[in-house]
């Protein structure tokens, strides 16, 4: 096999993007799963409303409800209370005119009244036989005042949740209140993950001279988890050909996604690039981007392979930014741009324009000058601090050639990237 792309040229993120999303497709197997495991994942088909909600006109508060046309505005109004209705449990009798029933927050509302008060505004009897309502408040209530109407939220018939949205817990409460117990969704994304380099080594192991602990696996692990993916741990792979090839060979073979982080740029030790076009293709691999230039698409059979470099906040970076949303796309999810926010810079910057840029950063709101971010006070893709210290990422254009305190700059909330 040979590159389809030979990487002369940096690739803007668009242009990666561009490419490498023509060739995902969206899974197409599915399975039924429970709401209390759907969380995440991503719905196979639209959801039709079976019921109305609310299932019948209630009331939005805690009071009494009355036929608004037995109110005065002239004088005190006072009615006899001939009932109570409490939530789960409905009033059947008749309600006639010139009475009014005690009704809790949640009551189904009987046929007759057309308003409800709340218990706030009017005086009620000490053995509550009785209201009265001063004119001043009759003359501000309207006809379904603090009433929810049948139907108001969803009606019967309509979409509830559309095909390939993605699940949060508001979804599956809201497919909950339509008194449905499980859901068809895609199946889980396989992603095999695995990290490369003679110089890592797992925590918990004394370190030999020139080694370091490998954490790449621990921020990949737990962004995949968080989408939904089901997720193989190939652990740490020497920078030896006899290890590396039968492993991302074997781990193509039975996953949808091969993520590797490190071994993809162009030092003599750098094998993964070397094995995944001798075993599938390389579209391209180099990005002009920072951090993370060296970051490789391609594919061995009907896997995907996506190689990230081997500094933690160039790996998590390239994630968010490169790999999410292509992994969304093959979950049955439509990738869609991140968040920005324009805030003023509180920090000054400058740099060589040429390739689009992300400084690690932490917002802040100040009472007089409105929200300000600030950036960590080193810009090195190995400081892992960083990324614990940080709760968004600044974006510099291409074009961009500095920053001065007060400019106006884009802020990438990690909330809108999966990773809060």
């Amino acid at each position: 096999m040979s590159h389809r792309n030979s990487g002369d040229r940096l690739l803007t993120l668009h242009e990666a993007l561009a490419t490498a999303l023509k060739t995902v497709f969206p899974l197409h197997e599915t399975e039924t799963a429970s709401l209390t495991e759907v969380d995440g994942r991503v719905l196979a088909a639209d959801v039709i409303a079976q019921l109305d909600s609310p299932p019948h006109d209630n009331s939005a508060m805690d009071g009494f409800a009355l036929y608004l046309a037995d109110l005065s505005v002239q004088q005190p109004t006072r009615l006899p209370v001939i009932g109570r209705v409490l939530a789960g449990h409905p009033y059947s009798n008749p309600v006639p005119a010139g009475a009014a029933l005690r009704i809790t927050t949640g009551g189904w509302l009987p046929a007759g009244p057309d308003a409800v008060i709340m218990q706030e505004q009017c005086r009620i009897a000490p053995d509550e036989r009785w209201i009265e309502v001063d004119p001043a408040v009759a003359a501000k209530l309207r006809l379904g005042e603090n009433i929810r109407r049948r139907g108001e939220d969803v009606s019967v018939g309509t979409v509830l949740l559309p095909g390939g949205w993605r699940l949060r817990p508001q979804d599956v409460a809201l497919a909950a209140g339509q008194g449905i117990s499980a859901l068809d969704v895609i199946r889980r994304l396989r992603v095999a993950v695995a990290s490369t380099g003679d110089e890592l080594y797992e925590p918990g192991v004394e370190l030999p001279p020139g080694a370091i602990y490998e954490s790449n696996r621990r921020i990949l692990i737990g962004l995949l988890r968080r989408l939904g993916c089901a997720v193989t741990d190939l652990g740490i792979l020497r920078d030896d050909r006899a290890i590396i090839l039968p492993a991302l060979r074997g781990a193509a073979a039975t996953h949808d996604v091969l993520l590797t982080s490190g071994g993809v740029s162009v030092g003599t030790a750098d094998l993964v690039k070397e094995i995944i076009t001798e075993l599938g293709a390389i579209d391209f691999w180099r990005l002009a981007i920072k951090p993370g230039k060296p970051v490789t698409f391609g594919r061995i059979g009907d896997c995907l392979t996506i190689g990230l470099p081997g500094n933690p906040v160039s790996a998590m970076v390239t994630f968010l930014l490169f790999a999410r949303p292509l992994l969304l796309k093959q979950m049955g999810a439509e990738p869609v741009e991140p968040v920005r926010w324009q805030v003023s810079a509180d920090f000054a910057f400058r740099r060589k324009p040429g390739r689009r840029e992300w400084l690690r950063a932490q917002l802040r709101f100040d009472p007089e000058r409105g929200p300000l971010v600030g950036v960590y006070h080193t810009h090195s893709s190995a400081a892992l601090s960083s990324l614990a210290w940080a709760d968004g990422l600044v974006e510099l254009p291409e074009e961009c050639a500095g920053v001065a305190p007060g400019d106006p700059v884009n802020y990438l909330p990690f909330s809108g990237l999966g990773a809060e």
